[in-house]
C-alpha cells in the first residue's frame, strides 16, 4: 500500500506531466461493464480476420493444395528467397506447392473473401492474411505478421489498454474505478472522450480482468500519439483484496 505522502506526489507528478485533473475525472464517462467468460471468444493481431483462441490449439489439417487461397499462400512462401516482389499480387501457377512448403501451417479462419493461416505458436506466431479479389477472381496476399500481440477483439474492434490514475489509491472498498485508457487505433491524436465502450469484465473470488474498447474514427487518421482519456468504471461488487488485470492482450496457454 502506498504511504500517507505518496498521494500527494502522484498528484503533483502528474499534473506536471499533463493528466487528468480532477475537474477531468468529475466530467469523464461513468462506464458500466458486462459480464464476459474469462477467456474470449476472438482475438486479433490486426493482420486479419479475428480468430477464437481455441483455433490455435486445434490439431493441424492438411491443407488442399487446389484451394486457391492455399495455394497463394504457398506462393508466398516459395518466393521469399529473392524473387519478383510483383509475384505477391499474382494468382500462383498451376504447379502444385509440395508438402514441404505447407507444412507446419493451418487455417484458422475462413470467409468467402478472406483466409488466414498461421504457423507456430505464440509468442513466435507467425499470420498470413490472403484475400480475394471479387472482379478478378484472384487471390493475394493482405498482411503477414510475427509475433504481434494477439488482442481481444469484440464487435470488430481491438482491445484498447488501460491503467490505474496513478494519483488515486485504490481501498478494498472502491466500487469505482479510475482508468486512463489509451486507444489502440490512430485517432490523430486525440483522447477518446464519448468513444470508450462499456468494457468486458470477468470477476472471480481471486481476479478481476476487464478488458476496454474504444469506437474508432471514421476515415484517415494522422499517426500521432493518442493521450490518455480518463473513464470510471462502476464495479458490481467492492474490489477488495483482488488482482486487477488489463484483459486487452490475451496471454494464450497450451
Amino acid at each position: 500500500m502506498s504511504r500517507p505522502g505518496d498521494g500527494l506526489l502522484a498528484r503533483l507528478v502528474a499534473r506536471a506531466h499533463g493528466m487528468p485533473t480532477e475537474r477531468h475525472w468529475e466530467r469523464s464517462a461513468v462506464l458500466e461493464p458486462r459480464y464476459a467468460a474469462r477467456v474470449p471468444e476472438l482475438i486479433s493481431d490486426a493482420g486479419g480476420l479475428a480468430f477464437p483462441p481455441s483455433a490455435l490449439d486445434q490439431p493441424s489439417k492438411p491443407l488442399d493444395p487446389r484451394d486457391p487461397a492455399v495455394g497463394m499462400l504457398a506462393a508466398q512462401l516459395e518466393s521469399r528467397a529473392g524473387s519478383n516482389p510483383l509475384r505477391k499480387s499474382k494468382q500462383p501457377s498451376e504447379r502444385r506447392p509440395s508438402s514441404s512448403t505447407l507444412g507446419g501451417w493451418r487455417l484458422i479462419a475462413r470467409t468467402d473473401k478472406e483466409a488466414l493461416f498461421a504457423r507456430g505458436m505464440p509468442p513466435d506466431l507467425v499470420i498470413v492474411a490472403v484475400q480475394k479479389d471479387d472482379r478478378r477472381g484472384t487471390w493475394s496476399r493482405a498482411d503477414k505478421t510475427a509475433g504481434r500481440p494477439l488482442r481481444v477483439t469484440r464487435d470488430g474492434i481491438r482491445a484498447s489498454s488501460w491503467r490505474l490514475d496513478p494519483t488515486h489509491e485504490l481501498r478494498a472498498d472502491d466500487t469505482v474505478l479510475r482508468i486512463l485508457v489509451t486507444e489502440q487505433t490512430y485517432a490523430g491524436g486525440k483522447r477518446a472522450d464519448r468513444r470508450v465502450l462499456d468494457p468486458d469484465l470477468y470477476e472471480d473470488d481471486h481476479e478481476l480482468i476487464m478488458t476496454i474498447f474504444v469506437t474508432p474514427l471514421a476515415g484517415f487518421q494522422m499517426r500521432s500519439p493518442n493521450p490518455e482519456t480518463p473513464v470510471r468504471v462502476a464495479l458490481p461488487h467492492p474490489l477488495a483484496s483482488r488482482e486487477l488485470i488489463d484483459g486487452a492482450v490475451h496471454e494464450h496457454s497450451h
